[in-house]
């Protein structure tokens, strides 16, 4: 099927009318738009950057598109709304010239059935370029005194984003740190691939933490071996989190292993790539638990039993567990480099039921451990209430149960020491200070049956 003719800003266009008018996901859905285009590297380049960091700065180009405007965000048609957001991206956070910034935009415009409001487009832009981007950022910061929702229109994040995270760095008194973590999200992350096995090879950029992590280079899909299914995209804090699960426990080959959560797989691979033990991964969603599959295609045959279903259900009807990994499902805040659109999908009210979810399963994992027996709780989030919170629920309500002091392990596995991660008893890495993700890794034991 030949490509369509589409531009780098049509490709841009694109990605927003997905994500905002259908619920994509930005970084599932861009790769399948940038397959379906014929751009040159180039274009590619500058189109992904388009398209990634307008979305990432989407609520804060719509207060300047509202200030240059004069208009409401809810007057202006939405996708009128994307055109100007993604000329404002351009104008203030790209080199774009500004001739080709407003020309090409009001062209778009056009080409989206959109040429009525072109007139409109092209004034608002040129008012927009007439300002630096200081000056508008004091515009949109000016009309409130609350400091929360100044940094967060400032640095483009929401402010009850902005509370959760600067909760989570004052447990270790680094309240100091947040407009650090706030610029680390708005920088795009790299990509990293996860070695199944074999060693990194000459032409390789080890990861500084995980030993078995690489710089990807180019499109990793047409790395060959990914391809091959020996190596996964994955960042080097996940990498990390599922080698603090292998070594949280000696496991032999009779040692019964479970992957609580596995979907899409990645933790998976790396669990079982690390261990003598089968794993048996649930997954409840079938489209990923067909992704774990895919996931752990390179490995052993029986290294991996998956199973499609309520892991709940899964371990009231199973023997105990001598390791547990439990990378549960949570906001995602740790995520916001890689899922651009993330931060203004998600609200502070979706917390009361994923704190939830994540005690039920905590709760079943946990009463499911042989004696001895640990879980490894993992959350891509810092939030306070989706993990050092979980920790202490966990340990002061769950019957012979104790925290583990887990930056030891972190220290075995990793290939270079990693300062300041721990929390307590927790990892809590962060993309300021690691540039990983912020993933959160607790092991909790099993000392005793109840």
């Amino acid at each position: 099927m030949a490509k369509r003719p589409r531009t780098a800003r049509g490709c841009a266009y694109e990605l927003h009318a997905q994500v905002w008018r259908e619920g994509a996901y930005a970084n599932l859905a861009w790769p399948r738009i940038l397959a379906d285009a014929a751009l040159s590297q180039q274009d590619r380049a500058f189109a992904t950057e388009l398209a990634y960091g307008s979305l990432r700065r989407f609520g804060q180009w719509q207060r300047v598109v509202e200030a240059a405007s004069g208009r409401s965000g809810a007057a202006l048609q939405r996708e009128v709304l994307w055109v100007l957001v993604l000329g404002t991206h351009q104008l203030l956070a790209m080199s774009t010239p500004v001739h080709a910034a407003v020309h090409e935009t009001v062209t778009l415009c056009k080409t989206v059935g959109l040429s009525r409001a072109s007139g409109l487009v092209n004034a608002v832009l040129r008012r927009i370029s007439s300002e630096p981007l200081e000056e508008w950022l004091d515009q949109i910061t000016a009309d409130t005194q609350d400091p929360d929702e100044q940094l967060g229109r400032r640095h483009a994040h929401p402010s009850w984003v902005v509370r959760a995270l600067s909760e989570s760095l004052e447990r270790e008194d680094a309240g100091g740190e947040v407009v650090a973590l706030l610029e680390a999200h708005n920088q795009p992350a790299s990509t990293h691939l996860a070695l199944l096995e074999g060693e990194p090879g000459p032409e390789d950029t080890p990861t500084p933490w995980s030993p078995r992590g690489v710089l990807a280079v180019g499109d990793p899909a047409q790395d060959p071996r990914v391809q091959a299914g020996v190596a996964r995209v994955q960042d080097q804090g996940s990498q990390l989190a599922a080698l603090v699960a292998a070594a949280a426990r000696p496991a032999g080959p009779h040692a019964r292993v479970l992957d609580a959560c596995a979907g899409p797989g990645g933790k998976t691979a790396m669990l079982a790539a690390s261990i003598d033990s089968p794993v048996v991964a649930v997954e409840q969603h079938p489209h990923r638990a067909d992704l774990v599959r895919d996931s752990v295609r390179a490995l052993e045959h029986g290294a991996v039993e998956v199973i499609t279903g309520d892991v709940v259900d899964h371990l009231a009807h199973s023997q105990p567990y001598d390791l547990i990994l439990l990378d549960a499902p949570c906001s995602g805040l740790g995520a916001l480099r890689r899922r651009p659109e993330a931060r203004w999908t998600k609200s502070a009210e979706d917390l009361t039921g994923l704190v939830a979810t994540q005690r039920r399963l905590l709760q079943a994992g946990l009463d499911n451990l042989a004696p001895g027996g640990r879980l490894v709780y993992v959350t891509c989030s810092p939030v306070v209430a989706e993990t050092t919170g979980q920790v202490d629920w966990a340990v002061s309500t769950v019957p012979g149960v104790e925290a583990i002091p887990t930056a030891p392990v972190l220290a075995e596995v990793a290939r270079e020491p990693l300062e300041d991660a721990a929390v307590g008893t927790a990892v809590q890495l962060w993309p300021h200070r690691h540039h990983s993700d912020a993933m959160f890794i607790q092991i909790l034991q099993r000392t005793r049956s109840d």
